[in-house]
């Protein structure tokens, strides 16, 4: 919570991923148990969306979970997806909690988080 606003992120690939290291202490039973809820109730009250050409989605990392599901190309039934992501920092964007600044590197409001960043690209030739 920060400012009257909870803030959540979800992945179990980090947490797993973090498990495989020493330093990071060890998720309970209880934990585990309280992860897998979690996951089920995202399940339970998740909505498909489909996307035709052209259209776009804006999510906010901060407030909704969010996934996509298993996609493989077969470009013989016309099965090609080509999906870009664009992470963009809105200059009205909320403060985030303390700790959140390991993932986003600044928890300041309308600080420039998250995404790529651009180095100098070398001359084309």
């Amino acid at each position: 919570m920060r400012d009257g606003k909870f803030t959540s992120r979800y992945s179990r690939t980090f947490v797993e991923a973090a498990q495989r290291r020493a330093e990071v202490p060890r998720v309970s039973p209880a934990q585990w148990k309280a992860l897998d809820l979690l996951s089920d109730l995202a399940d339970e009250l998740s909505f498909e969306m489909s996307f035709a050409p052209g259209d776009i989605q804006f999510v906010n990392n901060h407030v909704i979970y969010h996934a996509r599901t298993e996609f493989e190309d077969d470009a013989a039934a016309g099965r090609d997806r080509l999906l870009l992501r664009l992470w963009m920092a809105m200059p009205n964007s909320r403060a985030l909690p303390l700790g959140h600044e390991v993932l986003w590197g600044t928890i300041e409001a309308g600080a420039r988080r998250g995404g790529i960043g651009q180095t100098a690209a070398a001359p084309l030739r």
